[in-house]
């Protein structure tokens, strides 16, 4: 048994030993009795967001034992390094030449991402949860990572899932925004060629060291040395050059949400 697969039998054992039907519980907890139950199915992977609300209703741990064991398992191995100095920055800055950063997804547009890659669908909803679970530092409180992401504006364009799922995914980027902590910047489309064209990338900030990641088609690559990393903060900084500035890249994310209907 995997521990993705134990966790959702824990979650249904924890509820009947409370004594509490699918509806009561979900009721304690804010979410549908349909999402309980889909959850209990194993139709839907219990989210970091549905397990606090466990914990605080409850107080149990399932968010402790996601991040100890289920949080490792869905992700590839060669990527799982990366997750673990993610899981501890302090800040995390992110570019994106085609998508939305994982870290600012919606579970739509992720799982409308997912999709596309054609993945198996029995592995899908495992990796729509490590993929959504890794924001889970965007809400650590009291310290919550800090955030910047720069995206190409031709990913604001980019038709994944429908509409609805594309409206709701930009609106979501300027909520995201909202908090202090969370800044998003776009390049515009008329900024013309730019080394943020070689690919997505990622650098985290953890202990005062930097460690970045690049993207691949068949595996990604761990950047450590202290010479990579300073190019590599280098390449960040070129491309963030183009980039508009906060403000204005919310008005266009916000102009760009409007014609998605």
């Amino acid at each position: 048994m995997s521990a993705s697969e134990y966790l959702v039998r824990d979650l249904r054992r924890t509820r009947e030993i409370f004594g509490l039907t699918q509806e009561a519980w979900g009721e304690r907890i804010h979410f549908s009795a349909k999402h309980v139950g889909a959850v209990e199915r194993g139709e839907r992977p219990p989210l970091p967001d549905y397990l606090g609300a466990v914990d605080r209703a409850f107080g149990t741990t399932f968010m402790e034992f996601y991040r100890m064991f289920v949080k490792g398992e869905l992700v590839p191995v060669w990527y799982r390094p990366f997750i673990e100095h993610e899981g501890r920055a302090s800040l995390l800055r992110v570019y994106h030449p085609l998508l939305v950063p994982g870290m600012l997804q919606t579970e739509a547009y992720a799982r409308a991402v997912l999709t596309g890659y054609r993945f198996q669908t029995d592995s899908l909803d495992g990796m729509l949860a490590a993929r959504l679970g890794r924001q889970e530092i965007l809400h650590r409180r009291p310290d919550p990572c800090q955030l910047v992401a720069v995206v190409d504006e031709g990913a604001l364009h980019r038709r994944v899932g429908d509409a609805n799922v594309m409206r709701d995914q930009l609106k979501a980027l300027v909520t995201a925004c909202e908090q202090p902590h969370i800044r998003v910047q776009v390049v515009p489309s008329d900024a013309g060629a730019y080394v943020g064209m070689d690919g997505a990338l990622a650098i985290a900030t953890v202990d005062g060291r930097l460690v970045g990641f690049l993207e691949g088609h068949l595996e990604g690559r761990l950047v450590e040395s202290p010479d990579a990393t300073t190019d590599l903060e280098g390449a960040w900084e070129a491309i963030r050059a183009y980039a508009l500035s906060s403000e204005q890249s919310l008005e266009l994310i916000t102009r760009t949400a409007e014609k998605w209907t």
